[in-house]
C-alpha cells in the first residue's frame, strides 16, 4: 500500500486558485462557500504547520468501528495524526495545545466516496472536503495518462479531498458511454504486462470490466484472473464493474476485491452467501440506478446482502452518467441505503471503515484511533437518530489541518 503522507499548505496558492474559480459560474458558487469558511481557518492552518497539538473536547465520538458512541470524549492530534482518544475527564492536555470545545457536537471519521469519476478537479475536491468527504476514489483515469502526476499534485493540498485512483479501465472490449480511457486486453500475457505497467506508472488500484450486459465482448476469466493475481502480488486491490447477477460468478472466480455496482436484476440468495463468504465488498451506487430508472431490484438486493452480513461501502458513481449527481456529502445515497434496510450505524461504517478498506487505506484512515491520520468530521446533532444531521457540519479536519470551522 502506498504510504499516505500529511501535507503542508500555504495561503498564496489558495488565493490564486480562488481567483481562478471566479471565472465561471460553478467557481463563483464554490468560492462563495469557501471564502465564508476557509479564510477564518488560516490561523488554524498556521498552528498545524508549527506542529502545535490540537485537542478536540466534549464531543460525542462515533469512531467508525461500530462500537457504541462515547460521550464527552477528548481527542489529541499531533503532526497530522491522532495520538490519543480518551474520556475528557482522564485526558491530560499536552502543554501548548490548541483546544476546541465541541460540546453538543458529534465527532466522526472523514467520509469516503469510493466510486466517482472526473475527480481530477480542484473545485470538486474542495467541495467534497468542505462537506466532510475527505477522500474519493476515481474509478477511471482522467485524463488518461498524465493522471497520476495530477493526483500527486492535487493531494499536496489538504484543502482538497484525498484522491485515490484506479487508472484506466481494463476491458475485453466493452466500454460504457463517457469513459475517458480504457486499455483493451485479450490475452493472459498482455494482462500481466498491462497490469504491471499501470501500477508502475502510479495507479493505486486496478479496475476491470466484467460486464456482459451489452454484447459478447466480455473479458475472459483467465485474463481477468491474471490481472487480479498481478495486482494482489503487489498488495493492490481490484474493483470489478458489473451490473447483472450472471457476471458475479466470474468476479468470484477471479478474486476481485469489490463490486463497483449493485446488480439491477434479482440477486439469488446463493450468490449472496458466496460473496459474503469471499469477503468481497459491494458498492451500491443507488444514485446511479435511480438516475437511470433501473433501481427496481437494487434496494431489495442491497437489503438482503446487508442482512446476510455482507460488507457494503459507500459509493455513488458520481458523474458516471449524464445527469446531475449530488456533490459533497452523498446524503441521498445514504438515505436510500437506509430505505434498503441498513441502519445509520451500518451506513456510517460503510462510509468510513469499509470505504477505507476498499480504497486500500484502511491502515491509515477510516476510523478514529491512535496512530491514524487525522481526517475528522464534526457535526451538530446525532446521525444515528437522523442521517440528515451529517449535513450540519461544524468542523472538518484533514491530515490534522482544520479546513472548515
Amino acid at each position: 500500500m502506498r504510504k499516505l503522507k500529511t501535507s503542508r499548505w500555504v495561503v498564496r496558492p489558495f488565493m490564486k486558485e480562488t481567483r481562478k474559480m471566479n471565472r465561471n459560474k460553478t467557481g463563483r458558487i464554490i468560492k462563495f462557500a469557501l471564502l465564508g469558511v476557509l479564510l477564518p481557518c488560516i490561523i488554524q492552518l498556521t498552528s498545524a504547520e508549527t506542529n502545535q497539538p490540537l485537542v478536540l473536547t466534549a464531543g460525542v465520538l462515533i469512531d467508525g468501528t461500530g462500537t457504541s458512541p462515547i460521550p464527552d470524549v477528548a481527542l489529541v492530534i499531533s503532526k497530522g495524526r491522532i495520538t490519543e482518544v480518551s474520556p475528557k475527564t482522564k485526558m491530560v492536555v499536552p502543554t501548548g495545545s490548541k483546544v476546541i470545545n465541541l460540546e453538543g457536537g458529534t465527532i466522526l471519521p472523514g467520509f469516503i466516496n469510493t466510486h466517482v469519476h472526473r475527480a481530477y478537479d480542484e473545485k470538486l475536491l474542495q467541495a467534497w472536503a468542505q462537506a466532510g468527504v475527505t477522500t474519493v476514489r476515481d474509478l477511471a483515469a482522467y485524463p488518461p495518462y498524465s493522471s497520476f502526476a495530477t493526483r500527486d499534485s492535487l493531494n499536496k493540498n489538504p484543502l482538497n479531498a484525498r484522491l485515490i485512483v484506479a487508472g484506466p479501465q481494463m476491458t475485453g472490449g466493452f466500454v460504457p458511454p463517457g469513459y475517458p480511457s480504457s486499455v483493451f486486453i485479450s490475452t493472459v500475457e498482455q494482462a500481466r504486462v498491462e497490469a504491471d505497467r499501470i501500477l508502475n506508472e502510479g495507479a493505486d488500484q486496478l479496475k476491470i470490466m466484467l460486464e456482459s450486459n451489452w454484447d459478447n465482448r466480455v473479458m475472459l476469466e483467465s485474463v481477468a484472473r491474471a490481472i487480479t493475481e498481478t495486482a494482489h502480488r503487489r498488495d493492490k486491490k481490484v474493483s470489478a464493474h458489473i451490473s447483472l447477477s450472471r457476471d458475479i460468478e466470474r468476479a468470484l472466480n477471479v478474486g476481485v476485491d469489490d463490486l463497483a455496482h449493485m446488480v439491477v436484476d434479482d440477486l439469488p440468495d446463493e450468490l449472496i452467501k458466496r460473496i459474503v463468504k469471499a469477503g468481497i465488498y459491494w458498492i451500491p451506487t443507488i444514485e446511479l440506478w435511480k438516475g437511470l430508472g433501473m433501481d427496481t431490484h437494487v434496494h431489495g438486493n442491497l437489503g438482503r446482502f446487508a442482512r446476510a452480513g455482507g460488507k457494503v461501502a459507500l459509493g455513488t458513481d458520481f458523474q458516471g452518467a449524464f445527469f446531475q449527481f449530488e456533490l459533497g456529502m452523498p446524503l441521498k445515497e445514504m438515505l436510500w441505503m437506509q430505505e434498503a434496510g441498513m441502519s445509520p450505524s451500518e451506513i456510517i461504517i460503510a462510509a468510513t471503515k469499509n470505504a477505507a478498506e476498499v480504497c486500500g487505506i484502511g491502515q491509515e484512515l477510516g476510523t478514529l484511533e491512535p496512530g491514524k491520520i487525522a481526517d475528522i468530521l464534526v457535526i451538530d446533532g446525532d446521525p444515528l437518530q437522523d442521517l440528515a444531521n451529517l449535513s450540519k457540519v461544524r468542523l472538518v479536519i484533514k491530515e490534522g489541518v482544520v479546513i472548515r470551522q
